[in-house]
């Protein structure tokens, strides 16, 4: 079957590889759609520490169940699917306490084993979830939407809380789109390209500003004693340090974008302390599949206008292209089953 494997960093090919085979517990995922996540660009350059090369890459994707292991019981050949990619352990003493983005022993479909830049992916049983009539496409994003909720979790948004979120690129939209329906007050995109600014304001963002628009005296205007929660979505280093300057006493800093693993970040110490200052990460997704595929069936969140390009994925490394470099883009996609 066709794959999509890096070597090392900045080493790839798209080569034949043999098909998976599934044990008793495994479902067998033929993939339609798969997207580019900003940790496929940190592995490909090097810097995503969990990396374990070669490694077929993508762990954002969907598609139809082509096998099931003799003791699968609830899916069948044919069925929509997508799936987790985060594999625990279930035994460390973090998935004991249901941290399992956290399991000390923890695989990763596209990271530490073979991903969905491939015609056939394996999974567990107990990581599948049926997509019903969702496109591939959209269903795709159905892990991104995951690990937002995660974050959302993590956070706890009141309802009433004004938030500032920093990048209104996929997951950015994708953020914004979740806290206003789980309550914010209002919600402020900043974002270098206007016409996300512009796509942002389509699905429901409260306001929008140029990176370079946002002075103090904004935001003093916007909110004079500061956002309830400033939410990073860049991952860009520089970022996050302005982001402390925009909170209310009591505020919560949430750490979304991925940064590189070395980035590091100056604070003052004091002003957390004296000012109350939460600061919260949340890393990938914890159990929260069903939540986001309820939010999607439900109508609550929007996937295909944050769709911007789909490839063939023989084109990996177009792909890869746009989705680091191209100003025009939102969520790069790979029609696995495309020529």
């Amino acid at each position: 079957m066709i794959a999509a494997q890096v070597q090392a960093p900045l080493e790839a090919e798209v080569l034949e590889v043999q098909e998976p085979e599934i044990g008793p517990h495994e479902v067998l995922i033929e993939v339609k759609n798969a997207g580019i996540c900003g940790t496929d660009l940190h592995i490909w350059h090097g810097s995503y520490a969990l990396a374990k090369y070669p490694v077929v890459l993508g762990h954002e994707f969907s598609g139809v169940v082509a096998a099931v292991g003799r003791e699968v019981k609830g899916f069948q050949v044919g069925e929509r699917v997508t799936a987790d990619p985060n594999l625990p352990c279930y035994s460390c003493i973090f998935c004991q306490r249901r941290q399992f983005n956290q399991c000390l022993n923890l695989e990763v479909l596209g990271v530490t084993r073979q991903g969905a830049f491939s015609r056939y992916v394996a999974a567990p049983e107990s990581a599948v979830y049926p997509i019903g009539d969702l496109s591939f496409a959209e269903a795709a994003l159905l892990e991104p939407l995951a690990c937002v909720v995660w974050g959302l979790k993590q956070v706890q948004l009141q309802a009433g809380d004004t938030m500032l979120i920093f990048g209104a690129g996929p997951m950015g939209i994708l953020m914004m789109q979740a806290v206003l329906r789980a309550g914010a007050a209002s919600v402020v995109m900043v974002d270098k390209e206007a016409w996300r600014l512009n796509l942002a304001r389509q699905l429901g963002a409260t306001m929008t500003f140029a990176a370079d628009a946002l002075t103090p005296d904004v935001v003093h205007d916007l909110a004079p004693y500061g956002f309830d929660v400033v939410a990073d979505a860049t991952g860009v280093p520089k970022v996050i340090e302005q982001a402390f300057t925009y909170l209310r006493p009591g505020g919560k800093l949430w750490v979304f974008g991925v940064t590189s693993e070395g980035a590091r970040v100056p604070f003052a110490p004091y002003e957390v302390f004296r000012k109350d200052l939460h600061i919260i990460g949340s890393f990938a997704l914890n159990k929260t599949f069903y939540e986001a595929i309820n939010l999607v069936h439900g109508g609550a969140i929007k996937l295909a206008p944050v769709i911007s390009h789909i490839l063939p994925l023989r084109e990996f490394w177009q792909g890869l292209k746009v989705a680091e470099h191209d100003p025009a883009r939102m969520k790069v996609q790979f029609a696995v089953d495309a020529t």
